[in-house]
């Protein structure tokens, strides 16, 4: 039996700079191990067109080529109607085509109907669900006992009964990244780069956020000597010397993150590795900030979302402007880069309001900033707000771009007006003199990059602006 796992080519589509950074789809390199180690026989590939940057018809030519019994497609939102434009050209194939991803899992029996020549849609955290179904396929059995599936039969559309996250991550194999073109994966740091998933589930709830689709609000760790005999593995197989921790919050808990940190310092591994990694501003302290420079921490991404209290209370952030101030303090003494996301354009921000935040940026100074629109995805409770207030201004998935489109009738503010005053606040956070220069000091003295890597990551931000 022959499956395939294809990831689409969305990061294009976002907006030139995030690809300064593209990293493995592990989702999808997850699944690709198990059923390769639990399924006997099976022959197992992936097509990352995302850094490959194929085209949808090249893209297509490629499935074809590697005639599956199986494909299985990852999306998420703005990316489900690539998904469906592959799924179209394929239907002269006789090949089962499956979705995974937190689209399909939000939205399962819309995606049946978007997307005709879908056979299956995989809820939740896909490993086990995708193991159960390519063993269904090869014996040619029923998929009503697959948990976690709306699946066709016929004409009809059946949903199976929910599955239960996956408690122990360790029984999980290493993802395969064998199967993945690892020369290609980069950041601004490093052409030597792969991603890390150490944990799942966030405990988090706010309310623009749809991590809890796939891997819940329950905070799961692995063992922290497994991850770093992967993060071993990585160096000895690949001369992998940058890793992008995945996780929602990886701080999560402070006795993994010390017992991850210690393992890594007693190899030796921090002299030939960096990592960076997202958390929570109130899930830090010194100790633990200390222990993660030493290990290689290079840059924590934190979820600054905004600079107004009222604001965070609002989107169930559940942090303070304190908090933020004294997290990126914090960082900065401890030599990290800090990443700062944030968002605006959510239904009630005024022009006043979104100059307090972009104020409160300048003030807090993280080092780099990733500003956003407010995007309803399916999953979250703003997509159920806006719906009940009539303010989502379109249906095409599109258009679900975080980072290049403001899709939310706001009482204020033109998409125009709030498109242009994320502008401006980019620019004026990043076009400071003082700015310029702490973010040379890191590049040049902290950070140890690939300059051939700073420079393609330089360019594309200057394109963008």
């Amino acid at each position: 039996m022959r499956v395939l796992f294809s990831n689409t080519c969305y990061q294009e589509r976002v907006e030139y700079t995030s690809l300064i950074s593209v990293v493995p789809p592990l989702e999808l390199a997850y699944c690709a191990a198990l059923v390769r180690r639990d399924l006997p026989g099976a022959e197992v590939s992936i097509i990352d067109a995302n850094v490959e940057g194929l085209g949808e018809e090249e893209h297509a030519r490629r499935i074809r080529d590697a005639s599956p019994d199986l494909v299985v497609f990852w999306a998420a939102t703005f990316s489900i109607n690539a998904v469906r434009r592959l799924v179209a050209s394929l239907e002269d194939l006789d090949t089962f085509v499956a979705l995974t991803g937190p689209h399909g899992t939000a939205l399962p029996s819309e995606v049946m109907e978007e997307i005709p020549g879908l056979d299956v849609v995989i809820r939740g955290e896909p490993e086990h669900t995708v193991l159960e179904l390519a063993r269904a396929r090869e014996a040619d059995a029923s998929l009503a006992e697959v948990k976690g599936l709306h699946y066709r039969d016929r004409d009809a559309v059946h949903q199976t009964g929910e599955r239960v996250d996956i408690g122990a991550l360790d029984s999980l194999p290493f993802p395969a990244r064998d199967l993945l073109p690892n020369h290609l994966y980069s950041s601004p740091y490093s052409y030597r780069v792969t991603a890390l998933r150490t944990t799942r589930g966030c405990p988090g709830k706010c309310r623009f956020c749809d991590s809890h689709l796939l891997v819940g609000h329950r905070m799961r760790t692995r063992d922290a000597v497994l991850v770093v005999d992967e993060i071993e593995g990585c160096v000895k197989a690949w001369g992998t010397d940058y890793f992008a921790i995945v996780d929602h919050t990886f701080t999560g808990k402070r006795s993994f993150v010390v017992a991850v940190c210690e393992e890594i310092i007693r190899r030796g591994l921090h002299r030939r590795i960096r990592w960076v990694c997202n958390t929570r501003v109130d899930m830090l302290n010194d100790e633990m900030l200390t222990l993660m420079r030493r290990s290689g921490c290079l840059q924590i991404g934190i979820g600054i979302e905004s600079g107004d209290n009222a604001r965070l209370s609002e989107v169930k952030k559940g942090i303070t402007e304190d908090q933020i101030r004294d997290a990126i303090r914090r960082i900065k003494r401890h030599g990290i880069i800090v990443m700062g996301y944030t968002i605006i354009g959510f239904p009630t921000d005024t022009a006043e309001r979104i100059a307090r935040t972009r104020d409160r940026i300048l003030e807090f100074d993280p080092h780099t900033l990733q500003l956003s629109f407010a995007t309803p995805l399916p999953g979250t409770d703003l997509r159920e707000d806006c719906l009940k207030e009539d303010r989502i201004l379109s249906d095409d998935w599109d258009d679900y771009v975080f980072l290049r489109k403001s899709i939310i009738r706001n009482d204020t503010q033109s998409q125009a007006e709030l498109e242009g005053l994320r502008r401006n606040v980019v620019k004026k956070f990043y076009l400071r003199p003082g700015k310029l220069f702490q973010l040379g000091w890191f590049l040049a003295v902290r950070a140890r990059p690939s300059y051939r890597a700073v420079l393609r990551a330089s360019w594309k931000v200057l394109r963008n602006m």
